[in-house]
């Protein structure tokens, strides 16, 4: 991640419902381009205008049912973003430096369940089927 120039940080919860292979994920957060609040919403829009950070960030309940994040998978992405896994692995940080000439990034979310010894990924955007595990 980069200390050349201070950028905005977003935050974005992550409720996770179930366990696979029927869980479900909904964030909850505010648009920084259009001041939109989202709550549980199904899918999430990671859109940006300018560098900017975005935390991922696991709720109580998730936490509680053993939900963990274990890293982000890059699909098909020739500039992966850096990012930074909490030492607690219940939150995880991109850093998208804003490219208007590539403004997309496709990644999954990988989450691991410590009751369950079962993991999943999942698209943030909802435009990408994970791969099988």
């Amino acid at each position: 991640m980069t200390d050349n120039y201070p950028a905005p940080q977003r935050t974005i919860t992550v409720s996770i419902s179930g366990v696979e292979p029927n869980a479900r994920v909904f964030y909850s957060y505010t648009s920084p381009i259009f001041g939109t609040t989202y709550l549980n919403a199904p899918t999430c829009d990671i859109s940006i205008d300018q560098p900017t950070y975005t935390m991922y960030v696991l709720d109580f309940g998730s936490c509680m049912s053993g939900w963990t994040i274990t890293g982000i998978l890059p699909r098909h992405d020739a500039n992966p973003l850096d990012t930074v896994l909490a030492e607690n692995k219940l939150s995880i940080t991109t850093f998208n430096p804003y490219d208007p000439e590539y403004p997309d990034h496709a990644y999954y979310i990988e989450y691991y369940n410590t009751i369950t010894d079962k993991g999943m990924m999942h698209d943030p955007q909802e435009n990408n089927v994970p791969p099988p595990r």
